[in-house]
């Protein structure tokens, strides 16, 4: 749930925009971090996961597909993980798989959830095992994403021109779903309660999957390969 599979012209242009700068500056950072690494070894490891990441995303499972994000941070580390995010995003919007535009906020988003994957399985796995480690980090790196996700498409659908924009008082007295829809002017036809359900509901079971998949491969990796995951 945390890549967004829309066209272009659907995002307000200040939304996609923003997506575009947050990338930009993400990746200039991930450049001036890595500029000390040794390419000869990284290279080849950022181009097989970024590509075990594009056919990942094209595998479904039910609603949900995989991201194999947090498997790439662990494995990349934080910064190599956040060109990878843009390599994919860049690709997958060239084949038609969300717009040119929403590439921004989906290597943004797709960054952010390789980044906390790794930094929650570097403080996981100094008290659980690796395997473990990596299932709880993925777990809580995709609830976070999505959550981030789901404040994306609420603001996409936010009319900032509205009279009750100004009415904040409302949602402080009420934390109700459909108090601060209605209080921001949430566009008629979106039922953003039920979406948000939807998206935790039926995120919550591929974000096992996903869990038991990096989980069973960090394991794996921790006995034949070390040196990957430290």
């Amino acid at each position: 749930m945390s890549h967004l599979h829309i066209p272009d012209g659907i995002l307000p242009v200040w939304l996609w925009v923003s997506g575009l700068a947050l990338a930009a500056f993400l990746v200039l950072l991930a450049l001036w971090m890595v500029r000390g690494v040794d390419l000869k070894r990284k290279v080849p490891l950022l181009g097989m996961m970024s590509a075990m990441m594009l056919v990942s995303m094209n595998i479904e499972i039910a609603p949900y597909h995989l991201n194999l994000s947090v498997i790439t941070g662990i494995i990349l580390g934080p910064w190599m993980a956040v060109i990878a995010a843009l390599i994919v995003n860049v690709v997958m919007a060239l084949v038609g798989h969300g717009g040119i535009t929403v590439a921004g906020i989906n290597s943004s988003v797709l960054a952010l959830e390789a980044v906390m994957g790794y930094s929650f399985f570097r403080m996981m796995n100094r008290v659980v095992s690796p395997g473990l480690a990596a299932g709880i980090s993925t777990v809580m790196a995709l609830f976070i994403s999505t959550c981030i996700m789901l404040g994306v498409v609420f603001l996409a659908n936010v009319d900032f021109s509205s009279a009750s924009i100004g009415e904040m008082h409302e949602v402080l007295q009420s934390p109700a779903i459909g108090t601060l829809t209605r209080t921001l002017g949430v566009r008629d036809g979106f039922n953003f309660r039920f979406f948000a359900a939807a998206a935790f509901s039926l995120g919550f079971f591929g974000w096992m999957i996903e869990a038991v998949i990096t989980g069973i491969a960090v394991k794996f990796i921790s006995k034949v390969k070390p040196e990957l995951i430290r």
